[in-house]
């Protein structure tokens, strides 16, 4: 691409390690470790703390360290010049330190060795090989390219190049991800961290909204509510010589002044609050305020916006007062002001509607999610990362010893080792794989999960079709199994046609020797993925072992005790596969409860301003009341005519809400592979509930209204 595009004017590439690293005999466990270009930190502009951003990753066999580890690593010596050992066999020098990437980074790094490196431990195919992935591609386009138009480009380019070379049944698409959006809109495989969710972010931000258009609905509705109280200051204040405009700007400066006020206690609540809200959310983040210039013009645009709605419309009403009516008390509020009062109450409502209703259906989808059969038992399982060595022969003798020790801990109850365990996408992606008898054509990409004979039963995974691996027949290394995803992505209707069919897999023939039934290696959200299981007595990733947890802490000290005596100081890193798995709906649930937390606190704020529009409209009507129980209304009939009119504009709101209800969630819900189906019942509730609500917010003020004493009322009549 940098060869034969104009447009683009550089690149750099990275991929994933998952080496150990070693100082003085001291092992040091890695998150993020990365193999990368030798222009990264001049092509990021990230400059560093030690060393040369040109130099630090030009040569084989060196390494920059992020600034936290070479603390953690060296503490106050100078890292420079240090050697390091990777996996206790290979050299690295460290030539550089950079600083800690910023929390909002799409980019984690522990350390970076060069990509030489990773050149020389495999071949000049890392640089060329079109159908290795695995590999994070960054360009660099002229300020005048087009992503766009570059984009077309790249398909009948890559045929020029390939020719009748790409004849599988799979495609090699480039996309083109500006940086920026990487973190909120990209769901490929692979991310250096977990990305954000676009959809969400916009869904909290349109809830923020409501709560906020609720807001100033109530200051709306009750300062144009309450006008009759200030009319007759308007009206001395016009006689006295006012003019319209210094009234509006009396007006106005108040609904600034509520504003600035309002603007300050936010301020102040987000340093207060944000502490509790990361527990909430499970971040672990100081506040700092945003340096984007548009978060500041939305502020502001917020603050504008607050201003005319909020502000505006009272200081007409109020300002356009007659003096000579008001001022013999024959003032009464329009019918259009009236209309507007009722317009603004429905959308305060319509807006409560939504928000009961999308809290709702998030908790019954997360429900669902969490009540679905896995097809694979992930209970009292602890996993164990495996440690790396020099040599596969040291790697098999400490091996052994572990499972010894763990064969005799009656804390233990079985385990096993793979290269992959439930609750994520297994990393070995396998393209070009078919059957023998299809041509190239016909290939497709698997995942493939790298197992012991024992990891089947382990986990309770069913055979529907042949056997499970069995080390007695002696030649499993060329056997495989296929899930049912897979067996009907390569061609098979039913599981008994598999049974003995051989398989091409990267130049080497697999014999299928039994069909294992789908389970959910991920999790509910998403489809099915085709899985190949293969063969490996000493299968390297992860030792799952399932414990007694009579005494979870004793079992846990027993294990330790147990690697120690095999690996040594190796880095004992260890996770609960429940937690882990249930680790992927975290996003979701967190969602669900910050949707929640916004409902609430926009159905209150709508409470608040229907309470207080409650209380002026009842005292308007007490004389109405005082008259009809005079005439010899009863008090149910006094309380249905007072809240009529609120049940009416819920009716309205709950009727206008549903579609929209309707269409939002069914927008959410296309993101899970599995999800709830949207029933009647899903909107009757949160409607029942608006109604219940409403209800018993002006409950009070209709029934002290419905018992005033006809005397105190029509005394002055």
């Amino acid at each position: 691409m940098n060869r034969d595009f104009p447009e683009i004017v550089d690149f750099v590439n990275l991929t994933s390690s998952r080496a150990q690293i070693s100082y003085d005999q001291k092992y040091f466990e890695l998150t993020h470790p990365y193999y990368a270009g030798a222009n990264f930190f001049e092509f990021f502009s990230i400059p560093l703390i030690r060393g040369e951003d040109s130099t630090a990753l030009k040569d084989p066999m060196t390494v920059a360290l992020s600034e936290t580890l070479a603390s953690k690593i060296f503490g106050e010596e100078d890292p420079m010049g240090k050697i390091i050992k990777m996996n206790d066999a290979t050299d690295f020098k460290v030539t550089g330190v950079f600083p800690d990437f910023p929390e909002r980074s799409h980019m984690k790094f522990d350390l970076l060795y060069s990509f030489e490196s990773y050149v020389s431990f495999t071949s000049e195919d890392a640089r060329t090989e079109w159908n290795w992935d695995g590999f994070l591609n960054y360009i660099k386009l002229h300020p005048d390219a087009d992503p766009v138009q570059l984009t077309e480009k790249f398909d009948p380019w890559m045929t020029e190049l390939r020719g009748e070379e790409d004849q599988s049944n799979f495609r090699m698409e480039f996309v083109l991800q500006p940086l920026p959006k990487i973190h909120l809109t990209s769901n490929y495989r692979m991310e250096i961290k977990p990305t954000g969710d676009e959809k969400t972010t916009y869904f909290l931000l349109i809830i923020g909204l409501f709560v906020l258009f609720i807001a100033w609905i109530n200051y709306v509705n009750l300062t144009t509510a309450r006008a009759l109280s200030r009319a007759k200051e308007v009206g001395i204040r016009k006689v006295m010589g006012s003019y319209r405009a210094q009234l509006i700007g009396q007006f106005l400066f108040e609904s600034f002044f509520l504003n600035i006020i309002s603007f300050a206690i936010a301020a102040l609540m987000i340093f207060l609050v944000f502490p509790s809200f990361n527990s909430f959310v499970g971040k672990s983040v100081a506040y700092t305020w945003p340096d984007a210039p548009e978060f500041w013009l939305g502020l502001g645009g917020v603050f504008v916006i607050g201003l005319i709605l909020s502000g505006f419309y009272p200081a007409f009403v109020l300002s356009n007062f007659k003096p000579i009516a008001v001022l013999k008390g024959k003032f009464a509020a329009s019918s259009s002001g009236n209309n507007l009062r009722k317009g603004l109450v429905t959308f305060q409502f319509l807006a409560s509607v939504v928000l009961i209703t999308g809290t709702f259906v998030v908790y019954k989808q997360m429900s669902f999610l969490q009540s679905q059969d896995l097809g694979v038992d992930i209970e009292q399982t602890m996993v164990i990362k495996t440690p790396s060595f020099r040599s596969d022969s040291v790697r098999i003798i400490k091996d052994a010893v572990f499972k010894n020790r763990m064969e005799s801990d009656p804390s233990v109850v079985n385990f096993t080792s793979s290269s992959a365990v439930p609750g994520r996408t297994p990393d070995w992606n396998a393209g070009g794989i078919r059957l023998l008898s299809q041509n190239e054509s016909m290939a497709n990409q698997y995942r493939i999960i790298g197992a012991r004979a024992d990891f089947l039963d382990f986990y309770g995974l069913e055979i529907i079709e042949g056997r499970g691996f069995d080390e007695s027949f002696g030649t499993e290394r060329g056997n495989v199994l296929f899930n049912e995803v897979a067996l009907h992505q390569i061609g098979f209707k039913d599981a008994k046609e598999a049974l003995n069919q051989k398989i091409n897999f990267w130049g080497d023939t697999f014999n299928i020797v039994g069909v294992v039934k789908n389970y959910r290696q991920e999790s509910p959200k998403q489809a099915y993925d085709a899985l190949i299981f293969r063969y490996f007595p000493n299968a390297t990733g992860f030792y799952s072992v399932k414990i007694n947890t009579a005494n979870m802490r004793d079992a846990v000290d027993n294990l330790q005790s147990h690697w120690e005596a095999a690996f040594g100081n190796k880095v004992f890193d260890f996770f609960f596969l429940d937690d882990f798995y249930n680790e992927q709906y975290q996003a979701e649930v967190k969602f669900g409860s910050i949707f929640g937390l916004f409902a609430i606190l926009a159905i209150l704020v709508a409470c608040l301003g229907l309470f207080g529009l409650a209380s002026y409209i009842t005292s308007l009507r007490s004389k109405e009341v005082g008259v009809r129980k005079v005439l010899g209304a009863s008090l149910q009939q006094l309380l249905r005519l007072l809240t009529w009119d609120f049940i009416k504009l819920v009716a309205i709101s709950i009727i206008i809400a549903a579609p929209l209800s309707w269409w939002l969630m069914k927008t959410w819900l296309a993101g899970f592979e599995n999800r709830i189906q949207l029933g009647v019942g899903i909107f009757l509730i949160p409607a029942l509930a608006i109604v219940i609500i409403a209800i018993s917010t002006v409950a009070f003020h209709t029934y002290k209204t419905a018992i005033l004493n006809p005397a105190e009322t029509l005394h002055d009549e």
